[in-house]
């Protein structure tokens, strides 16, 4: 079985399940695969209504105890779960933590590149490490709106996921960071690091279109809320 969860809505959950999943596993098995939709307020799948790879049901969450015996008797990963966002997903594994998953359960994390997406992402692979023991061969992150697979341009465009220590701040702050990113550039290029040197040539742009996003922008906006709220 294939679980796609994630505790926030909107990051493509049922488009990586349809588009991606559902015809590897149909082209594996040559038949068609069961894809069930778990979400009490909506039902994403309807958009594929042409779809002749799938046999579609949907499940509530008041009858969760049905996942019990496919995830049991899914050896062969015949079965695609497609989970709801927010509480739906957090419901969905708490339920499935009471039992377990016998091995036979791949998770596939989606999230696009926002802020929340890549909080709520780390969210749920919390949760799913109390769940599986061995989380780190069955568990994937699928990082939706990505347009290229290099390490660098991902850990820069998720950044909310991946973390760095000069990002998570406001622009404003960024704009009057003291970082001499140039130099860090230079050191790191003299030190043979050239991954470093890539990064803090990222950082180095970032800072520099703070600075001009604060010149442009910010300062006339601070300029009209000095008129408006008057603070002495």
């Amino acid at each position: 079985m294939i679980i796609i969860p994630q505790t926030k809505g909107g990051v493509g959950k049922s488009t990586v399940a349809m588009q991606v999943i559902a015809p590897y596993l149909y082209k594996k098995h040559g038949k068609k695969i069961t894809y069930i939709e778990i979400d009490d307020k909506n039902n994403d799948s309807q958009s594929f209504t042409r779809t002749q790879i799938v046999n579609k049901r949907m499940l509530s969450t008041n009858k969760l105890k049905e996942l019990d015996e496919l995830i049991l008797m899914d050896d062969n990963h015949e079965v695609i779960v497609d989970v709801g966002g927010n509480k739906t997903s957090s419901y969905v594994l708490e339920e499935i933590a009471k039992v377990g998953t016998f091995g036979n359960v791949k998770w596939i994390v989606p999230m696009g590149d926002g802020e929340l997406d890549g909080k709520n992402a780390i969210a749920t692979m919390k949760k799913l490490k109390k769940i599986e023991n061995n989380s780190q061969d069955n568990l994937l992150f699928a990082l939706n709106r990505a347009i290229s697979t290099d390490q660098d341009y991902l850990e820069e465009q998720f950044i909310n996921f991946f973390g760095h220590k000069y990002l998570g701040s406001t622009v404003w702050e960024m704009a009057y960071n003291n970082t001499d990113f140039a130099a860090k550039v230079v050191e790191a290029k003299n030190a043979g690091d050239h991954e470093s040197a890539r990064k803090y040539l990222f950082f180095r742009r970032i800072q520099t279109e703070a600075k001009d996003y604060v010149l442009n922008n910010l300062n006339g906006i601070f300029s009209q809320l000095d008129k408006w709220i008057k603070i002495k």
